[in-house]
């Protein structure tokens, strides 16, 4: 598992380019989606605008055929009946004989047929004034015909002259004006025709127009759309891909992105936790490490420590016995120095019995001289025996101060430890203290063994003297009970001393069981920090960094 958080290199700036296409990347998300929609509603306009365009030139060429080509229609449809109108009245104004009711309807015909002429007239393009004019010389001639001679031969009742001036002059001019209004009316059609084709084709390209441009602007506004959801979803999918990777502990993620709206910044927060998590992760990871192998060197010490306890109460029971074996001997040497001081006294009462006193003395002093031999000798082997307690106080020290190392490298983990460890200390301290104590009585219990001996080596000297010298024996007696009593009282002191020797030996022996008892709780804490460390890497070594 690699403890480093993988780390890519970012991209270059971009190029002039992509200027345009890094600046909308960091714009906000917002902000993006309003520019599509800006831009579809622009489309809209511009389409509906084209459309309105279309519209008004389609509108134009319905105004242009009204104009052109309906009007006109009219026009020569009024030519057309007025003209008609003109031969009904002119046909009436010939039969009539009294009155001039139907001349003055035919008059008026004629003005009515000029009036629609001069509107006609105002319809026709320059090329249609041609057939125009020739209408109107036809025209002025069946008037001048029509109110002049034909007139005449009706008022006359010239019939058969008027037949026949109608067969040969009135009735072509009538047909040749019918003709060319004929003439002029299918013109007229034609171009309205023209023109509703043309409006037709208007209508054909600007529907046409609009489709396309309705095409385009969907096509654009599509196009836009997925350029905008690819920069907007290319970004979130890359993210949510990372966050699941960091969901299954796969904490070596880095996103690429250097955009600035909130998917960018979204991105930069999650590096900068995945880096830190990834951080911690190798620290805890690193810190169970050392926990582990610091439990294992605390069990260790805490093993050697409780065997060096053990050993260490062993040898106080020893230490123990030996003392209860000085105690007793010195409480003979007691007994055996008021026994002394007994005989001295009847040595002092029955002066005649000193020969037998002096016998007795003898035997008395070498009992003595051999209790003290022995009392000297268990003097040197407690002597040994608290050299022994020292050297396993010095190492319970020792053992207790790296125990104390141990725990601080632990750190929060091992305070329980250095708080036993700190306890088997003072322990080790105070038994250092007590064997020095011993020491010190031991070797008074010497020095008063050495004066004992001293001393009974001076009553067999005296006693020796006893037959030669009869003379001295109140002096003696004198001198020997002094020196009787200050034994005695050595003898109680070593034996106090003894009694104080076994009392420290057994808090040696009851120090030695705490200082088990604790190197068993230093184990149990050991095995509780080996077990949290376990704990530790187990939930460490989900994650990937």
């Amino acid at each position: 598992m690699s403890t480093s958080t993988a780390q890519t290199e970012r991209p270059a700036p971009p190029r002039s380019g992509l200027r345009l296409l890094h600046w909308f990347d960091n714009r906000r998300l917002r902000t993006k989606v309003l520019a599509v929609s800006l831009i579809g509603i622009v489309l809209a306009g511009t389409i509906g605008q084209l459309a309105i365009i279309q519209m008004g030139k389609i509108a134009d060429e319905a105004a242009a055929i009204e104009t052109e080509g309906l009007k006109p229609v009219d026009h020569a449809n009024a030519v057309r009946e007025a003209f008609l109108q003109t031969r009904i009245d002119g046909l009436s104004d010939q039969q009539q004989t009294s009155d001039g009711t139907a001349h003055d309807a035919y008059l008026a015909d004629i003005d009515a047929v000029d009036a629609a002429l001069a509107t006609f007239e105002k319809d026709l393009d320059p090329e249609d004034m041609q057939m125009m004019a020739d209408f109107r010389a036809n025209w002025d001639a069946y008037t001048e015909l029509a109110g002049g001679e034909v007139l005449t031969l009706a008022r006359e009742r010239k019939f058969d002259q008027l037949d026949a001036l109608r067969q040969k002059e009135v009735a072509p001019l009538a047909a040749a004006l019918g003709q060319t209004l004929t003439d002029l009316e299918d013109m007229i059609n034609g171009e309205a025709a023209t023109a509703v084709e043309h409006a037709r084709s208007t209508y054909t390209s600007a529907r046409t127009m609009v489709y396309i441009a309705l095409g385009i602007g969907l096509l654009l506004t599509l196009a836009l759309s997925l350029f905008v959801a690819r920069r907007i979803t290319r970004p979130i999918d890359q993210t949510a891909t990372a966050l699941r990777a960091l969901a299954e502990g796969e904490l070596a993620q880095h996103l690429d992105l250097d955009t600035k709206d909130e998917v960018g910044q979204m991105a930069t927060a999650l590096n900068v936790a995945s880096e830190k998590l990834a951080e911690a992760m190798s620290d805890i990871a690193g810190n169970a490490e050392t926990l582990a192998s610091a439990s294992q060197e605390l069990s260790s010490v805490s093993g050697q420590m409780s065997g060096t306890a053990q050993e260490s109460a062993t040898q106080a029971g020893v230490v123990s016995s030996a003392a209860e074996q000085v105690s007793r001997n010195v409480q003979t040497v007691a007994t055996g120095t008021e026994e002394m001081s007994a005989s001295i006294r009847e040595i002092a009462q029955n002066a005649t019995s000193a020969a037998n006193v002096a016998a007795d003395a003898v035997r008395v002093a070498d009992s003595a001289n051999s209790t003290v031999a022995k009392l000297g000798e268990s003097s040197s082997e407690v002597g040994n025996v608290i050299k022994v307690i020292n050297s396993i106080a010095e190492q319970t020290n020792l053992l207790a101060l790296n125990a104390t190392i141990e725990a601080a490298r632990a750190g929060e983990a091992g305070k329980g430890f250095a708080v036993v460890a700190n306890e088997v200390k003072e322990l080790a301290q105070e038994t250092a203290r007590a064997t020095e104590d011993i020491s010190r009585r031991i070797e008074t219990i010497q020095t008063d063994t050495e004066a004992a001996v001293a001393a009974i080596s001076q009553i067999s000297g005296i006693i020796a003297q006893i037959n030669d010298a009869q003379t001295t024996i109140a002096s003696a007696v004198e001198e020997q009970t002094a020196t009787t009593n200050e034994m005695s009282r050595n003898v109680s002191e070593a034996a106090l001393g003894s009694t104080d020797i076994a009392d420290n030996i057994t808090g040696v022996a009851r120090s030695a069981s705490d200082t088990t008892v604790a190197a068993e709780s230093t184990s149990q804490a050991a095995e509780e920090l080996a077990r949290m460390a376990a704990k530790m890497q187990q939930l460490v070594g989900q994650f990937r960094y």
